[in-house]
């Protein structure tokens, strides 16, 4: 009897150490979660006094993760400075290049949330750019290939942004789109006025990029596509006034590496976008259950939770690199009323917010002259 009794307390004790123990991971769970809700307000530069608490949080997650070495060091184990650096994924290149035929099919492709979301993103840069840039800029280095061949530069030295006319308030800036995919967002900046050039690892995806852009002639005379990385260009010396990167760095292998190209990649005193999916109860639930699995608006496997990065992860991340962020914003989605027929992928509608960064967000960052 007073061995079975004793296995019994045993048993008590140990079930309350399990009640504990779940006790203590939800509340940190929910602790998380909240921390995420807490969020910097768009275009406010008052928002510039979070960063510090931004960098710290980011620094303690990452170490936390073991996903990053420390402050200074890439986790590849390679020197920031040594172009051998190589960040792209051939996976993650393999699966976007096995649909890159699909990149405008803008009702019912696998990129069709993309172009529903561009207008969004889009508006963004703008305004930000319009902002950054409004004492002008001065004349860049144009893109040149490894041999040193220049391919192309600027047309001309142009003063402020918007010298165009509102139509163009881009007019005269030389952009880099980083995985461009098929030329979405490389095609409406060069409707803004902007000389784009757009990379992408996929040759797919450029030819794609390509061809489209020359059913538009005007538009694509501002526009110019290469089948390279962000390392082999920024080996060939150009540099930019601004640096875009959406959706793009939760599918590299070094997301850390990742953003000292894009810092390499612009001119002191430029602008650096970048937009992904934060890693939240809510994202898994939105992009990968929901956007994959049931409602199939992107293919299954298009996402991996752990490469989702938080906010602070990716303003320590850019700390690191040099780079401040200036300002940042959720991309939300409300989708549309049920009606027969309607793909809720496009038929909904994207906003900028302040305040829920909690699935999809934008960061605007600023490199020191």
């Amino acid at each position: 009897f007073t061995a079975c009794r004793a296995r019994f307390e045993v048993g008590n004790s140990r079930l309350d150490e399990t009640r504990d123990s779940h006790m203590s991971f939800r509340r940190v769970t929910l602790g998380a979660v909240r921390l995420l809700s807490r969020r910097a307000p768009v275009a406010d530069p008052g928002a510039l006094s979070l960063l510090p608490s931004w960098v710290a949080r980011g620094e303690d997650a990452l170490a936390k993760l073991g996903r990053r070495g420390a402050a200074g060091a890439s986790s590849s184990g390679v020197e920031p400075d040594d172009v051998k650096i190589f960040t792209v994924d051939p996976r993650e290149t393999a699966k976007f290049e096995a649909d890159a035929a699909l990149w405008w099919d803008e009702e019912r492709g696998p990129f069709a949330p993309l172009h529903a979301m561009n207008p969004t993103r889009v508006g963004f840069i703008r305004e930000a750019l319009a902002r950054h840039f409004d004492g002008g800029i001065e004349p860049g280095t144009g893109v040149r290939d490894i041999a040193g061949e220049s391919i192309t530069t600027s047309a001309t030295s142009v003063g402020a942004a918007g010298d165009l006319g509102p139509a163009q308030p881009l007019a005269g800036l030389r952009i880099l789109d980083v995985g461009c995919g098929g030329g979405i967002l490389c095609e409406s900046l060069a409707r803004l006025g902007a000389d784009v050039t757009g990379i992408d690892a996929a040759k797919g995806n450029i030819a794609v990029a390509t061809a489209h852009a020359a059913k538009d002639p005007g538009m694509s005379r501002r526009v110019t596509y290469h089948a390279t990385t962000a390392e082999e260009v920024a080996a060939a010396g150009a540099k930019f006034d601004a640096v875009v990167s959406l959706e793009v760095v939760e599918h590299v292998n070094d997301p850390e590496g990742f953003v000292r190209q894009l810092e390499a990649l612009t001119n002191p005193g430029g602008a650096v976008f970048m937009s992904t999916v934060n890693r939240t109860a809510r994202s898994y639930a939105l992009a990968i259950v929901a956007a994959e699995r049931v409602l199939r608006w992107v293919p299954p496997g298009t996402h991996e939770f752990e490469k989702f990065m938080t906010p602070e992860e990716l303003a320590a991340v850019a700390h690191r690199a040099g780079l401040e962020v200036r300002e940042a914003a959720g991309m939300v989605y409300t989708p549309p009323l049920p009606a027969p027929g309607r793909n809720g992928a496009v038929a909904g509608r994207w906003t900028l917010s302040g305040d829920d960064l909690a699935v999809n967000y934008i960061v605007y960052l600023s490199k020191p002259k």
